[in-house]
């Protein structure tokens, strides 16, 4: 089955949404106690700091993803618009490079199942279909200067996304009922023109679903490939996780026995956005695990060296007291990871096997006083990292840096 991109209004393919005439403040609707950032417009970016025009917002973050050192995406929704921001400079300042106001948007979107860049020039927005609304695909290769949008025909929910720079991979869900999802891949090998589902579970008796396929039992809740054919997918089910593989992009699937035994799958899960993540290198990879209840989680990682053939179990030496100021490891490499755990910041050189603690850093303290949940944390090199922290109930929120590998932290 392929699909075609159905453009809006454009008669040559696919309508282009130029972010044209540049935002001045005016047009932000305010934010209460949003965060103070300054945007510079389109056309100065890349001038000197003294030769950039830049005026100052408050806006309400909910998600970010970096991408180098000094460069990274963060965005949220004001009202039904979204709202998105570009920097290449370490935050200091950021381009707005917010699609269409026209286009709305009910729910936070979240990375790898919303939105996804592969540098700073190539990303895609995905507007989920829902309510008998189209699936709405947006894409830009200048930087968020210019989007296509294209409409997606009756592609259903989406649950996972994942892109490089030609193909690229969408999961959706039709009928999705107690522990029950239907589920559809579509692929594209052309940048998003046409779409091939590659991959489904509809079709069959529900006694007869082939074992080559991802079973309608649980929920998708990511999905990464490391190249054109082999890929993960992580499926949340009523009786805990199953990871399954693909290894001719797509097409067919099998679970992946060696990570989880019966006793684990019970008690632990990959989180709701979770998915397997790549550690420098098609061939080192780990998926995060958690155990127990949100307030008082237990971490678990699995570790391979092989592209997903092999893998070892390795549990965390860390116990959180209470059922704030917690967030699960990250892995920026095998030997370079961080978690933080009742507001102290820890750091591991052997795959999680060990874990130190940083002394207790007042900036971070005073951050997580007002805003006790930290929603994301991401490093991009052993000193700079993200993270993101919010109130109980998610309605502020502050991003912060670290440019010392977490031993400190700052507004951004």
């Amino acid at each position: 089955m392929i699909l075609m991109l159905s453009a809006c209004t454009s008669d040559s393919g696919a309508e282009v949404e130029p972010v044209t005439p540049p935002p001045s403040a005016e047009d932000h609707q305010p934010v209460e106690d949003g965060q103070m950032i300054t945007v510079v417009t389109p056309e100065t970016a890349k001038n000197s700091p003294e030769e950039k025009s830049k005026y100052q917002i408050q806006t309400r973050l909910t998600d970010f993803h970096m991408l180098s050192e000094t460069s990274g995406a963060a965005w949220g929704l004001t009202g039904s618009s979204l709202r998105l921001y570009l920097t290449e400079d370490y935050g200091e300042t950021w381009v707005d490079i917010s699609p269409s106001s026209r286009i709305h948007f009910m729910d936070k979107l979240v990375y790898g199942r919303d939105l996804f860049f592969t540098d700073q020039d190539h990303g895609w927005i995905v507007r989920s279909g829902k309510n008998q609304t189209d699936t709405i695909l947006l894409n830009t290769t200048n930087g968020g200067r210019e989007w296509k949008l294209s409409a997606l025909p009756n592609m259903g929910e989406v649950t996972a996304i994942d892109f490089s720079s030609e193909r690229g991979w969408i999961m959706t869900a039709g009928k999705s009922f107690s522990g029950i999802q239907e589920k559809v891949l579509h692929r594209t090998d052309n940048q998003g023109s046409t779409w091939n589902q590659v991959m489904q579970n509809v079709s069959y008796p529900a006694s007869r679903v082939p074992d080559t396929v991802i079973p309608r039992a649980g929920a998708v809740t990511g999905m990464s490939f490391m190249n054109t054919a082999t890929g993960f997918a992580a499926v949340r089910e009523n009786q805990g996780t199953v990871l399954y593989v693909t290894r001719d992009g797509g097409k067919t699937w099998s679970p992946s026995k060696r990570v989880f035994d019966h006793a684990e799958s019970t008690s632990c899960r990959i989180g709701s956005d979770s998915s397997p993540v790549f550690l420098g290198s098609t061939q080192k990879l780990w998926v995060p695990v958690q155990c127990g209840d949100d307030s008082k989680s237990r971490y678990m990682g699995f570790f391979s060296l092989d592209s997903g053939k092999t893998w070892e179990k390795i549990p965390f030496e860390l116990y959180p007291k209470t059922g704030t100021g917690n967030i699960k490891p990250f892995f920026y490499r095998m030997d370079q990871g961080w978690s933080i755990i009742d507001g102290i910041v820890y750091k591991s050189n052997d795959m999680g096997k060990t874990w130190t603690a940083f002394e207790k850093d007042e900036g971070l303290s005073k951050n997580l006083e007002r805003y006790p949940i930290i929603s994301k944390i991401q490093f991009a090199s052993p000193e700079v990292g993200w993270m993101l922290v919010e109130t109980q109930d998610g309605s502020r929120s502050r991003l912060l840096l670290s440019s010392d590998g977490g031993e400190s932290w700052k507004v951004r």
